[in-house]
């Protein structure tokens, strides 16, 4: 502790310090005021298209410009495998401003940035990540951390509407979509192939949940594969991002999200559960796999879609604690809270994004590090999902080796399909052994 206090001491030492009982030399003033850019306070965002490695346009990239009053700014610039952090001097005529001083992103000296109606500023930068005319948003330094808080809570909102309220997916995943349809082409200024894919596959998911818990549909083996399914092509798309970008963090996070996908397991048991709500639940999934998820997701943004991560974090966080709180209901709440996060991104993209994303600080270090523990953890959670599935052995505390489908579902013996246990590598538990008198369910529910 004293040698961390020294070192703090040591750090504010400077030697061009002089004793304050000596009369300092006095230097001269200017009286020139400070630009006006400068005191409109707050800073300027863009979002712009990135690229990945091969020049493939998978990704996304970001400016971040803080100007103060000493005629210095804050330059932040994220790009797949470039990423700058400095400190620029400026200089401004009019209604131009002009970047000078930039080291690690040298693409952005001379150029002019030119202040337009409204809280506006127009600027064509050349190179990677940047565009013609990139509009610059202005915006409040406090809103985006406001706009989290703001995020997270409605985000649980809309799950437990969704959760009770049986009619809340036919008329917001229903006729909102057909009439926002028309406004999102038009207005939403959303580009990303990736993210179009992504709105209309979660509202396809959101729906299908629905018909599962309201229909007999849950009786069906091929629809409690199919849940699975599309959870394991929400991390296909991602996957397919991160390998087309290139650079060694997003591979080692493609190849954590195979893993993931690898480590699915106990699907046998999803279906509506015998409350009054009827949730979906899927009630042997292991904690450790949602843990391992959320880092491989937050990882995947914080690499592809750097701009997202803070949403990513609010999308991750709302469903894990909503399964801490409702034992089983992960995969509902995963899938509907992301899609109706999308339906507000769609709506109003300039404002949830330029105007209200954390920006996280990154570079070559930080990605790598972030990276490679996703890629560790979900080795991990493979390894331990396999060696039960192979071998029957697992520690419980991890919810491995451990019997946890506390619910009967109707039609199902025991809660699951004791035939697929006849296949080693696919069961999820050891054959079931049924009482005598129970044998002929269980051959039933097996067939």
């Amino acid at each position: 502790m004293l040698a961390l206090l020294g070192t703090l001491l040591l750090a504010g030492c400077d030697f061009r310090s002089v004793d304050v009982g000596q009369p300092r030399e006095q230097s001269p003033r200017t009286s020139a005021p400070p630009p006006d850019i400068s005191q409109m306070g707050g800073e300027w965002v863009v979002i712009t298209t990135g690229t990945g490695k091969k020049g493939d346009k998978v990704a996304s990239s970001w400016y971040l410009l803080r100007f103060r009053e000493d005629s210095t700014a804050k330059l932040l610039w994220v790009t797949p495998g470039h990423y700058a952090r400095e400190r620029v001097s400026y200089t401004q005529e009019g209604g131009v401003v002009t970047l000078q001083g930039a080291v690690e992103a040298p693409q952005v000296n001379g150029v002019p940035f030119r202040l337009g109606s409204g809280e506006t500023m127009l600027a064509s930068i050349p190179g990677i990540g940047g565009g013609e005319n990139l509009s610059f948003t202005h915006r409040s330094i406090g809103w985006p951390y406001v706009h989290w808080l703001l995020i997270f809570a409605g985000l649980a909102a809309a799950f437990l509407m969704w959760r009770q309220w049986k009619w809340f997916t036919p008329i917001v995943c229903g006729l909102g979509i057909v009439v926002m349809s028309f406004y999102w082409i038009n207005e939403s200024g959303v580009t990303s192939v990736f993210r179009w894919v992504k709105l209309y596959t979660l509202v396809v998911s959101i729906w299908f949940f629905w018909f599962v818990r309201y229909t007999p549909l849950h009786k069906y083996k091929w629809m409690r594969f199919l849940v699975a399914a599309i959870l394991a092509v929400n991390i296909l798309e991602a996957v397919e991002v991160d390998f087309t970008s290139g650079y060694l963090p997003n591979l080692l996070n493609g190849a954590a999200g195979i893993l993931n996908i690898l480590a699915i397991t106990r699907w046998n048991g999803i279906g509506p559960n015998r409350t009054g709500v009827r949730d979906l639940v899927w009630p042997g999934q292991a904690v450790l796999w949602i843990i391992a998820y959320d880092i491989w997701n937050v990882t995947f943004s914080y690499l592809n879609f750097n701009e997202y991560t803070s949403n990513s974090m609010a999308l991750n966080l709302v469903p894990t604690l909503i399964a801490l709180w409702i034992p089983g209901v992960w995969v509902a709440a995963r899938g509907t809270t992301l899609g109706f996060f999308y339906l507000y991104l769609f709506t109003f993209s300039v404002f949830v994004m330029e105007k209200g994303f954390v920006p996280i600080p990154i570079n070559e270090t930080s990605a790598l590090v972030v990276a490679s523990a996703s890629f560790a953890i979900n080795l991990v959670l493979c390894a331990l999902v396999w060696n039960w599935k192979l071998f029957q052995r697992g520690p419980a505390w991890l919810n491995f080796g451990q019997y946890r489908h506390a619910e009967h579902i109707e039609g199902v013996h025991d809660s699951i399909h004791v035939g697929l246990d006849t296949i080693p590598a696919m069961a999820d538990y050891p054959p079931a052994k049924p009482k005598a008198e129970e044998a002929p369910t269980s051959a039933t529910a097996a067939g």
